[in-house]
């Protein structure tokens, strides 16, 4: 969320809400019945259905960036200093590895950012040396957050492919320590993604999220599903909206904080 700004926001709630126009349109044809569909019905219960998602979507985009702004935090200077303390951590190993000592892998170019993301590049690396890597991330784990280990395939001998050996050593040392560190470990094909399991919001900013959330996202839900509901049914529709709004807007109240 932090890459987004207040114009990508109100275009993701636009994209979001045109998505669910269109599902929302083609289901409401297809129960009216493909014999005789009412396309002027659906169509307005498709619109509706989409302005619901894209307030929702929009409602919380903008209160994420809300928060971020009123931090007062530097998102630059941030993430310019993360990487700068990666490569900090990660070089105080280097000088009794041998793999560091013959300058194959070097921290300057093996840490940095990929499309906004704080990526350390095991390429270069034999398994001992991705071990004590991943050792040494888990030990300052209180000065680091979101990380990406490139660590490849685990089956490529290709040249200038990554060592075979290092994913199932990095993945042995993170199986064992990274619900400790409170990392969760997302496994991709060739990498290994360490997500901070995030902080729980405290009371008080639970009780200030739900009040933001509560009227945007329970009326769109209430109005969404009045429409949906159909004719005779509005009622029905409006409460089963409005309890979904909710519980919606308690589960958003409560999404935690995976920044650190």
């Amino acid at each position: 969320m932090g890459d987004l700004n207040y114009r990508d926001a109100a275009w993701l709630g636009i994209v979001v809400g045109s998505m669910v126009a269109v599902m929302a349109t083609f289901i409401a044809i297809f129960l009216s019945g493909l014999d005789d569909p009412e396309v002027v019905g659906s169509v307005r219960s498709g619109i509706v259905a989409g302005l619901a998602a894209a307030v929702v979507v929009t409602t919380f985009a903008y209160y994420r960036l809300r928060e971020t702004s009123r931090s007062g935090r530097d998102l630059g200077a941030i993430r310019e200093e993360e990487v700068k303390r990666v490569r900090a951590i990660l070089a105080q190993i280097g000088e009794r590895d041998s793999v560091w000592a013959t300058q194959s892998w070097l921290v300057e170019e093996k840490v940095r950012r990929d499309r906004g993301v704080l990526v350390v590049d095991l390429h270069g690396l034999d398994a001992a040396s991705a071990a004590a890597l991943a050792d040494r991330l888990l030990e300052r784990r209180s000065d680091l957050g979101r990380l990406k280990l490139i660590t490849g395939r685990g089956e490529d001998t290709r040249p200038g492919s990554a060592d075979p050996g290092i994913r199932p050593a990095v993945l042995q040392r993170l199986k064992v320590g990274a619900p400790g560190a409170e990392w969760q470990v997302i496994q991709k094909s060739s990498s290994v993604t360490l997500r901070p399991m995030g902080r729980a919001p405290t009371p008080r900013q639970w009780l200030g999220r739900f009040a933001v959330f509560v009227i945007p996202m329970t009326g769109s839900m209430t109005l969404a599903f009045r429409d949906l509901a159909g004719p005779g049914m509005e009622e029905q529709g409006m409460t089963f909206g409005a309890a979904a709004g909710l519980l919606m807007t308690v589960l958003l109240s409560g999404y935690r904080d995976r920044s650190a």
